[in-house]
């Protein structure tokens, strides 16, 4: 097959999409046979696609991670089915029974039992290494290999696990082991690294606010915390080097990188993966119910083990910020392809892979054209209504229960961190990690959250306790989940050991002396006579509740001089005051 047709398929592809470019490598015989760039990097300044043009390969980058546990698992660092609590305790998950019991390979092919939970790293809200901090406060929603459930937190932290064992920074193990003996040359981790090349695509986006079809050029966002589940920039050229590497059963040349044994496991099918929207089974069973091209979707280790029209081959794609790739190979026929698009929000990766794949194996041609496009136009027009649509669903005439300065603050949850909310131009904006976004009033104390450039939208509502105090909010941040909430922070005044001294002293309250004081460990503590003392934790101004129960209130109070005097105990539904007693 000569270069001219794969030119004529795939820039007549690229050009009914509309795409900014695309760049394919094609392997034949376990060897390179075509690589090459089409249309533009850069649409402003008409910089042209090449075959050594680097991308965001995003969640193409977890099939590098099982192979450096394959490499580890060689060197008999670790096994595949010993429980990673093993050999790393530090390992845990908030279900004790997951924690002792999950494998690297249930890490490796998504069935711990924890959902994907993205938004705890989107915002690059830590490092990645901080990840077994976050672990062990995310609910699960399965138990231990009963469901499916793709999860980018788990190859974040098999990255942590490569580095413990190997004694490696995870990026110089991979470098180091796979880049260099491969010959990877425009291939590294980090955006901005790759940005300082001269040879690196710019991100693109639909602009769904336009009525016409729109490109609108997206952030370049160096994700540190997705290590190990998303962080390599790579060509396509690269990336053929590395499906090589693969269909030559792990060797670069005469060296073995990886035994052929471990590698083959990375491929080893586990939980059907079918109802998982990164399933093509999936996307293509909801709008093609009578579609027999893919007869099975089964996640592995870093890969997708599927039988497309009888052939089994191993993919993976990759999504993220204005960049969409695809890897296929197929093992016994030692073919595959990549396809790199410097738009996200895009199926032309899949129309020219199977494409591609289709005429290497002899296969009657399919109008991918047509069948993926269909799937696109309906899941835009999706996104296109959800806005105008959710407006219906909004109580009209309503205005915040509360006066915008009483919603600033800082709001925790130990998994997710801190979502903080201020106040820009006399609108909130909420900021989490690096990045801040606009509240929209919505009705009451509900408003809605919008992150653009993912055409997220989801709604944040406010808690009110009792005695009318912002307690917290609620947002749904994961599909599998009801809304998380979130708990206000104290302000910080609240914590301050000058302000908690003012406080300290013996109070009668109903009979019984009750001492409130500020302990060696730092807890302030409401330390009843003859019973055991409970901690209390800052709610607003003078207020404060007992920690762990949350059964009673204190409200301290000052005299005319502004001096404290007394506070009100407040426990299910009986009032009394406390008065100082004098030293």
């Amino acid at each position: 097959m000569n270069e001219d047709y794969w030119d004529k398929l795939i820039s007549n592809l690229l050009n009914q999409w509309g795409a900014p470019g695309i760049a394919v490598t094609i392997l034949n015989k376990g060897r390179i046979a075509y690589s090459r760039g089409f249309g533009y990097r850069n649409l402003e300044q008409e910089l042209e696609m090449t075959k050594d043009t680097m991308h965001i390969i995003a969640s193409c980058s977890k099939s590098f991670t099982s192979t450096a546990i394959a490499i580890l698992v060689d060197e008999g660092k670790l096994r595949w089915n010993t429980p990673v609590s093993e050999y790393f305790p530090q390992f845990k998950l908030k279900d004790p029974v997951a924690s002792r019991q999950v494998t690297i390979t249930d890490m490796l092919s998504h069935r711990t039992g924890l959902p994907r939970h993205d938004m705890v790293w989107v915002d690059n809200l830590f490092k990645y290494d901080e990840i077994l901090e976050r672990l062990p406060h995310l609910d699960l929603t399965a138990d231990i290999r009963k469901s499916l459930q793709y999860c980018n937190l788990t190859y974040i932290a098999a990255s942590i696990i490569v580095e413990e064992l190997s004694g490696m920074k995870f990026n110089d193990f991979i470098s180091k082991r796979i880049f260099k003996p491969l010959g990877m040359r425009s291939s590294n981790f980090s955006v901005e690294q790759m940005r300082e090349t001269e040879n690196y695509s710019t991100p693109y986006l639909i602009d769904y606010r336009s009525r016409e079809f729109k490109l609108t050029e997206g952030e370049a966002i160096n994700y540190e915390t997705l290590t190990g589940a998303g962080s390599i920039n790579a060509s396509t050229h690269d990336v053929g080097k590395w499906l090589q590497f693969h269909l030559n059963n792990g060797s670069a040349g005469k060296k073995q990188l990886a035994s052929s044994e471990n590698l083959k496991f990375t491929y080893t099918p586990g939980l059907d993966a079918t109802g998982c929207p990164e399933s093509m089974k999936t996307t293509l069973n909801r709008f093609y119910p009578e579609q027999d091209w893919f007869s099975m979707d089964a996640w592995a280790l870093g890969w997708m083990n599927q039988i497309y029209r009888g052939n089994k081959i191993i993919s993976h794609g990759g999504i993220l910020d204005g960049s969409r790739s695809l890897m296929i190979f197929h093992p016994q026929m030692r073919i595959g392809v990549n396809a790199i698009v410097n738009q996200s929000d895009t199926y032309l990766t899949s129309a020219v892979s199977y494409s591609i794949i289709d005429k290497l194996l002899g296969l009657d041609p399919v109008e991918w054209r047509d069948v993926f496009e269909h799937i696109e136009n309906n899941l835009h027009t999706v996104i296109r209504n959800t806005r105008k649509l959710s407006q219906e669903l909004r109580r009209n005439n309503t205005s915040p229960i509360h006066i915008l300065q009483e919603y600033v603050g800082k709001y925790h949850h130990p998994g997710y961190g801190i979502l903080e909310v201020n106040i820009q131009d006399a609108l909130l904006r909420i900021k989490h990690g690096t990045a801040e976004y606009p509240l929209e009033h919505y009705h009451y104390d509900t408003f809605q959250y919008q992150i653009a450039r993912w055409e997220f939208t989801e709604l944040l509502s406010f808690q009110t306790d009792a005695y009318g105090d912002i307690s917290g909010l609620t947002i749904k941040l994961e599909e599998s989940l009801p809304p998380i909430f979130f708990k206000r922070l104290p302000e910080v005044d609240m914590i301050r050991v000058e302000f908690l001294k003012t406080l300290e002293g013996s109070y009668r309250l109903v009979g019984q002396v009750v001492e409130i004081s500020l302990s060696k460990d730092g807890s302030f503590r409401f330390i009843p006579t003859g019973q055991p003392s409970t901690e209390l934790e800052p709610v607003k101004e003078m207020r404060f509740r007992s920690k762990d129960s949350d059964l009673f209130t204190v409200t301290f109070r000052r005299d005319g001089s502004g001096n404290v005097d007394s506070f009100l105990f407040v426990s299910f539904g009986q009032l009394s005051l406390a008065s100082r007693v004098d030293a």
